[in-house]
C-alpha cells in the first residue's frame, strides 16, 4: 500500500511540474500555434512608451511594420526562435491609432516564408500636431510657425519668414517633429513632438536671434525644455 501511495504521489507531482513547466513556455495566443505563442496578442502603449512582452516562435522569424506615422515606431527582438522578450516601441509622434506588428517564419527548416501572426497595439494618448500653428511675436503681433518637411518656419504677421528651426538627432541628420503649440517655462517654448527623444534644436546664429527677440527661448522635445544651442 505505502508504494502504491508513493508511486501515486510521485505521478501527481511529476504531471503537475510538466503542467507548470508549461505554462512557463506556452501563451496560448496565436492563431499559428506551431510557429508563434505570444504573451498577448493585443496591447495599449501610450504614444512614446514601450511594452516588453513573452512570446515563444519555434523558428527564426522576422517581422514588418503595418501602417505607421513614426520612424521611432518598432519593435526589439531577437529574430531567432525560442522563448523570449520582445520590447514594442511606439515613437512620441506616432499617430496612427492601431498599429500592427507582422511576425513570419524566416527560416530554412520551413519552406512556405508567408506564415504569420500578428501582434495589434492600440497607441493611447496620440499627442495631436498641426502642420501650422499662430503665436504671439515680440511685437504683439500675431505670427505663424509652420512646418517645411523637417524644418519649422516662423512668419510675421504679413506672411514673411523670420526665422527657422529644425531638430538634430545628433548624428548629422535631422529627425522629425510635429508642431503642438507655445508653452511657457519662464520663457516661451515652440511645443513639439519628436520620433527622438534626444533630439536638439539646430538653429543658426542670426535665426537664434529672431527668436529671441521674439521671446521664445527654445524648444519643449517631448515634454524636454531646451534652449537654442
Amino acid at each position: 500500500m505505502k508504494k502504491t501511495f508513493k508511486g501515486l504521489l510521485l505521478f501527481v507531482l511529476t504531471a503537475a511540474i510538466t503542467i507548470f513547466t508549461m505554462n512557463l513556455n506556452a501563451f496560448a495566443m496565436s492563431d499559428v500555434p506551431d510557429y508563434f505563442d505570444f504573451q498577448d496578442t493585443v496591447l495599449s502603449i501610450n504614444a512614446g512608451e514601450t511594452k516588453t512582452m513573452s512570446m515563444r516562435a519555434n523558428y527564426n522569424y522576422t517581422y514588418y511594420l503595418g501602417p505607421h506615422s513614426s520612424a521611432a515606431t518598432y519593435l526589439e527582438c531577437s529574430y531567432t526562435s525560442g522563448t523570449q522578450n520582445v520590447t514594442f516601441h511606439i515613437g512620441a509622434d506616432e499617430t496612427v491609432k492601431n498599429v500592427f506588428f507582422y511576425f513570419y517564419v524566416d527560416d530554412d527548416r520551413v519552406q512556405n516564408k508567408d506564415i504569420q501572426d500578428n501582434v495589434e497595439v492600440y497607441v493611447q494618448n496620440i499627442k495631436t500636431t498641426y502642420d501650422s500653428i499662430s503665436v504671439t511675436l515680440g511685437d504683439g503681433k500675431t505670427g505663424t510657425v509652420s512646418k517645411n518637411g523637417n524644418t519649422a518656419i516662423l512668419y510675421n504677421q504679413d506672411n514673411v519668414a523670420m526665422a527657422s528651426f529644425a531638430l538634430s538627432n545628433n548624428n548629422g541628420h535631422n529627425t522629425t517633429n510635429g508642431l503642438k503649440g507655445v508653452v511657457e517655462n519662464g520663457a516661451k517654448y515652440f511645443d513639439v513632438v519628436s520620433s527622438n527623444p534626444n533630439a536638439t534644436p539646430v538653429v543658426s546664429e542670426s535665426d537664434k536671434g529672431v527668436f529671441i527677440a521674439n521671446g521664445f527661448a527654445g524648444v519643449c522635445v517631448n515634454g524636454n525644455y531646451k534652449n537654442w544651442q
